[in-house]
């Protein structure tokens, strides 16, 4: 007798996307298929190129104290996908964060440019139905979105849930982030030579070296990120008139030799608060559909490979 294999769709492609995938795949004999709004991989492991060098304009580094016990991440060091200086705790991946994603994900199906706008059930499956009015029927499905996304897509669907539900994840919020992309002419002199300097009580935050963190060949390409306050107050702005508001800090920073060659907004940058019942939540049980990320956890790069394998553990014990 034929048995059908199941085909399970995961939006997004980010951590606790690839880590879901990766677990389930592992263990059961389905049909994974990703698809992300984005043109790249990774969520927030992004990465842009501008002039001759690179940017990491999404995470920074990350801790992985706490998943050594994990055979990917285990490959992902011996593979030299990720590195640190000089012992720290502090990882990045040399060439850019969102290798990191390509890597994990090459066995994939994934679908880029592939923005999901709602979920029909179609008698025991799904179609899902996409912003370029493209089909794609599965039978179960992950949803690893921002929050907001997520709640959007489901209210737009044919989908019943739980309002209890419902009203707790309507309660999770983000901090936002502008990010400026800057070549300076000069090296930034009162530095923290490790990967880069917090700077606190100002509009900028945060100002990341890419060549300490060997992502870019090119000496002297920062990434600077403004604070929750300045990204959440101007973030309807244009961006010349950003950056022009931060002149003067970024003046003080890098001196007047240097040029903001991009800018990139994220709306949902880092959690602001966090689900607190679990580290991921089933939405449906018969014909699936789960939520994870990081703000099921706590926000971080840990927080959201956490999710990825506490969703998938759920799906997989699950009896269809």
């Amino acid at each position: 007798m034929n048995v059908s294999i199941r085909t399970l769709a995961i939006a997004g492609s980010g951590l606790s996307a690839i880590f879901a995938a990766l677990t389930i795949k592992s263990q059961k004999n389905i049909n994974v298929v990703l698809f992300d709004k984005a043109r790249g991989l990774g969520g927030r492991l992004a990465t842009r190129r501008a002039e001759n060098g690179k940017f990491d304009h999404g995470a920074q580094y990350f801790d992985i104290s706490t998943l050594l016990d994990l055979p990917q991440i285990q490959t992902l060091l011996d593979e030299k996908i990720i590195s640190s200086n000089n012992g720290s705790n502090k990882f990045f991946s040399p060439g850019g964060m969102t290798n990191i994603a390509k890597f994990l994900l090459k066995e994939f199906d994934v679908k880029k440019e592939h923005k999901l706008l709602s979920i029909s059930d179609k008698n025991g499956e799904y179609d899902l139905n996409f912003e370029s009015s493209q089909t794609l029927k599965c039978d179960d499905i992950i949803l690893s979105c921002p929050m907001p996304q997520t709640i959007e897509i489901l209210k737009n669907s044919q989908i019943e849930y739980n309002d209890s539900d419902m009203d707790v994840l309507t309660k999770l919020e983000y901090d936002p982030c502008i990010v400026l992309m800057i070549k300076s002419k000069n090296k930034i002199s009162e530095y923290n030579k490790e990967l880069g300097s917090i700077y606190e009580n100002q509009d900028i935050s945060w100002v990341g070296d890419n060549t300490l963190k060997k992502v870019s060949n090119e000496e002297n390409f920062y990434t600077v990120q403004c604070s929750p306050e300045f990204s959440f107050k101007y973030f309807d702005q244009e961006y010349d008139k950003t950056n022009k508001l931060l002149e003067k800090e970024l003046t003080s920073i890098f001196g007047k030799d240097y040029d903001v060659l991009s800018n990139h907004k994220w709306r949902y940058s880092v959690p602001k608060n966090y689900y607190p019942y679990s580290e991921s939540l089933v939405i449906k049980n018969s014909n699936f559909i789960g939520l994870c990320g990081d703000i099921f956890t706590n926000g971080k790069f840990d927080g959201a490979v956490r999710s990825g394998i506490s969703i998938a553990n759920k799906y997989i014990k699950n009896e269809f």
